[in-house]
């Protein structure tokens, strides 16, 4: 009897410490799955200029186009897509993650942004995978900026100057964080072009 009595309060033991530690117990990379869904679509896009994911013109000025994105990002409060003026026009997306009045909030939804970014690996055109590296810009609530910009690994021939950043800055009033992808035109250390 009291084997049997034993044997049962293991099996209950077991069963709740099963399912308490799988409650906690997350899948590297699974959390995340959204925020890669969203990358890959908007990256494999983006040497189209955002054709299939470019939608109706929500704000125009001199210098930009800005359009609703098609893109069904649910991590994200909102999403759009930037078109530049120029000889050859140049466009960028960007969603915005989180907004609130709280420092502390945003920089927790940063660092944690930052951490599912970091080594996250992304397949584009079904054909190529990368991986996402970069360095912690640390936010400073006497600052009003801060960024973490990151670069394809191995380096994207077909893709060489897209980067993915993630920013947090605060404006009028509030914290937001945004996700952007955007073609940089040359690397810190890259001279520009001189006039003939």
């Amino acid at each position: 009897m009291k084997l049997k009595t034993t044997q049962s309060v293991l099996t209950v033991l077991s069963f709740l410490f099963f399912h308490a530690a799988n409650a906690q117990f997350k899948i590297p990379g699974m959390g995340n799955a959204d925020v890669r869904q969203a990358l890959e679509k908007v990256i494999g896009d983006y040497q189209k200029d955002f054709a299939t994911l470019k939608g109706d013109v929500v704000n125009t000025n001199p210098q930009t186009v800005e359009y609703q994105s098609l893109l069904q990002f649910k991590s994200a409060e909102s999403n759009t897509i930037i078109q530049y003026s120029g000889k050859n026009p140049v466009y960028s997306w960007q969603a915005q993650m989180f907004t609130t009045e709280e420092f502390e909030a945003a920089e927790k939804k940063y660092k944690s942004l930052y951490n599912q970014l970091k080594g996250m690996s992304l397949k584009l055109n079904r054909d190529y995978d990368y991986s996402l590296a970069g360095e912690y810009g640390k936010p400073d609530e006497s600052k009003t900026f801060c960024s973490s910009a990151f670069r394809l690994l191995p380096n994207a021939t077909y893709l060489p100057k897209v980067k993915v950043e993630l920013s947090m800055q605060y404006e009028l009033m509030e914290w937001k964080i945004y996700l952007l992808v955007y073609q940089k035109e040359r690397e810190d250390s890259e001279r520009g072009k001189t006039e003939e």
